[in-house]
């Protein structure tokens, strides 16, 4: 037999980033003359000699062969009898990945070139080099292919911090300088005017400028061009509104009028540098058991994560982080998976309904399964009845990937949505084969899981889409820039072949009222660093309170006041009058939300409220409720018109 020193891999995924020592073992009748292990599939054998010929011996051999190599190992005895071989694996990557940028020429660049970095793996490496980080001028942006259109002429910076699957890592500066000639700006100009920032005709008079002054240069008229060229400047400024296309082709034009002149400043040093750099960490899985039973918590949380489908790696440690939330915020934490003998409760709370109201919320984590991890017989009425009675409900990340589409709807507006797929990513990022950066939006700040995040924030994170877009169903809290990733490096060959989304509009964590109770979803949190992240773990503590009802928050929705007047039509509790008036105000309203046109949604929703007042409405019960939700839809359409 062999084992291998160190026995955990010193990188990630199952690789060791120095050599490994193979410990060999074997006992024979007669006396074990030798060891023999083989690099090659057995085409060649290396002697490790045995001293003293025992019956039982052991030896070791340093392997540096770098790659995933079988190793094949034998004993061999005095008699010169031949074990039969035996094979065990031994990867070694020793060597960071490299970056180049073949767009680059003697650290030169045009105005209309796209900047991506070509990704190597010296091999035989481990490969899925992924971009950790990325810097333009000294500053943190999303790892996506740069328009040097976007930058100014001159000199500039661009790093990347590069990691490959074992976490060897290295960061790789390019400095460079952006240059532009007249071919690069005949191409600004067609690209300005396709994109509606320049209007066509004078493109045209920009474009028939240009043509002359190349044309008297070419001749060596060089003083010539050059006042032709401060006649384009002219009409790029009298007929160009402000803005970037303006600024962008002036400022060619006083390059090229600066260059014809001889006036251009001496230039810096350029080049790619590299220098080590600091990979992932391996976070290992903790320890669990169950949190004490405190008789003077607050209230009761149990986490669901029984799986019937994929298993996500970050469970436990998202069962760790609530039970630490628990600790520091005075709940009791219950665990129910089966999967997690430690800590979990010997049988389902789901089989019981009164069990089920010990809670005052139920977190959803990753809980996947095509079919569900919830019984249709014995375990979903329950549910659905502990939230008809007030229940909470957290949903992270795969709880959006629970039951099989179509086959528990209620669930699926309860979640808001059901996972369909998501891009791929790169092995480089450790322990999140499957993550990508992206930009989050923080689209309602006043909620308590959301009131200490920026406006917008980065993540590397599993970005879910989904089979519906759920915007106009419930509260969304945060959404998803899909510019920051739709082309990501990290991505297959996204950066040429963009991403198919969502069309632009990516809620990822939102809440509602909904079935009786409280929800809350965010669709983050693959990634188990996330959980780490005190920042992030706030967000799942406010949709732990809050759906606990240990706090409040604003989770109007239009459709929950959509359901509430046509319940209300029904139930004759409106006249007909006022619901037709309420629906029709509503839909302006909402119609108006989804455009982002705030200030059209709020005189809509006032003239629902002064229908409410109306005592000729209706009933005075079903008046004051639908006031009340017409006036939370109003104040979160008047905050995010602030905003």
């Amino acid at each position: 037999m062999a084992t291998l020193s160190p026995s955990a891999p010193t990188g990630q995924n199952n690789w060791y980033r120095g050599p490994v020592t193979l410990n060999m073992s074997a006992t024979d009748d007669v006396g074990i003359a030798k060891f023999q292990y083989s690099l090659n599939s057995g085409a060649a054998y290396i002697d490790v000699p045995v001293a003293g010929a025992p019956a039982s011996a052991t030896a070791s051999a340093v392997i540096m062969q770098e790659g995933n190599t079988s190793v094949r190992y034998r004993a061999v005895d005095t008699s010169g009898n031949v074990a039969a071989f035996r094979s065990i694996s031994v990867r070694i990557d020793t060597r960071a990945p490299a970056a180049s940028y073949p767009a680059i020429t003697d650290g030169h660049v045009g105005h209309v070139a796209t900047l991506i970095p070509t990704r190597t793996d010296p091999a035989p490496g481990s490969g899925g080099v992924a971009v950790l980080n990325m810097y333009l001028d000294g500053k943190l942006v999303p790892p996506l292919p740069v328009q040097t259109s976007d930058l100014s002429l001159g000199v500039h910076t661009l790093a990347v911090h590069l990691s490959d699957a074992a976490s060897n890592s290295a960061k790789y500066t390019q400095t460079f300088i952006v240059t532009t000639s007249f071919a690069d700006v005949g191409t600004l100009i067609t690209r300005f005017v396709t994109a509606g920032s320049v209007p066509a005709e004078v493109g045209a008079a920009l474009q028939a400028k240009l043509d002359e002054a190349k044309a008297l240069a070419d001749a060596g008229s060089a003083k010539r061009a050059s006042q032709v060229l401060n006649e384009f400047v002219s009409i790029a400024g009298d007929g160009i509104a402000p803005g970037s296309a303006r600024s962008t082709l002036v400022g060619d034009a006083r390059y090229l009028i600066d260059q014809l002149k001889g006036r251009l400043a001496p230039e810096p040093a350029t080049g790619l540098e590299s220098e080590p750099a600091e990979g992932p960490k391996f976070i290992p899985d903790p320890v669990l058991a169950p949190l004490p039973h405190n008789q003077d918590a607050d209230y009761n949380v149990l986490v669901f994560s029984r799986t019937t489908g994929f298993r996500h790696d970050h469970i436990p440690h998202t069962v760790a982080a609530i039970q630490k939330l628990g600790i520091a915020h005075n709940f009791n934490v219950d665990v129910y998976d089966p999967q997690l003998p430690t800590v979990t409760l010997p049988t389902s709370p789901f089989l019981s309904l009164d069990t089920l109201k010990q809670y005052d919320t139920i977190v959803f984590e990753s809980n996947v399964g095509h079919p569900g991890p919830l019984n249709p017989t014995t375990e979903q009425p329950n549910f659905e009845a502990y939230m008809h009675q007030g229940g909470g409900y957290v949903g992270i990340h795969g709880a959006a990937d629970s039951f099989e589409i179509g086959t528990w709807p209620w669930y699926g507006d309860l979640v808001g949505g059901f996972f369909t797929n998501h891009p791929n990513g790169q092995n480089g990022f450790g322990q999140c084969g499957s993550c990508i950066h992206t930009e989050v939006v923080t689209e309602d700040n006043t909620h308590p899981a959301t009131t200490h995040l920026p406006d917008r924030w980065m993540t590397v994170d599993e970005l879910y889409n989904f089979d519906r877009n759920m915007r106009a169903d419930v509260h969304t809290l945060l959404s998803l820039n899909e510019d920051s990733y739709q082309r990501s490096l990290n991505s297959g060959n996204a950066a040429t072949n963009p991403l198919r989304l969502m069309n632009g509009d990516h809620p990822i964590a939102w809440c509602q009222n909904w079935g009786g109770g409280k929800a809350f979803s965010n669709i983050l949190g693959h990634f188990r660093t996330q959980y780490y992240d005190d920042s992030f773990m706030r967000i799942v503590l406010g949709g732990i309170e809050t759906t606990a009802d240990r706090t409040g928050a604003n989770c109007s929705s239009y459709r929950e006041t959509s359901l509430l007047i046509e319940a209300d039509r029904a139930a004759g509790l409106l006249t007909a009058d006022a619901a037709d008036a309420a629906d029709a105000a509503l839909d302006i309203a909402r119609d108006s939300y989804l455009a982002t046109n705030y200030t059209t949604a709020i005189p809509a929703l006032n003239s629902i409220v002064d229908l409410a007042n109306d005592k000729a409405s209706g009933d005075a019960a079903a008046r004051s409720e639908l006031a009340r939700q017409a006036r939370e839809l109003r104040e979160w359409m008047q905050n995010l018109n602030r905003r």
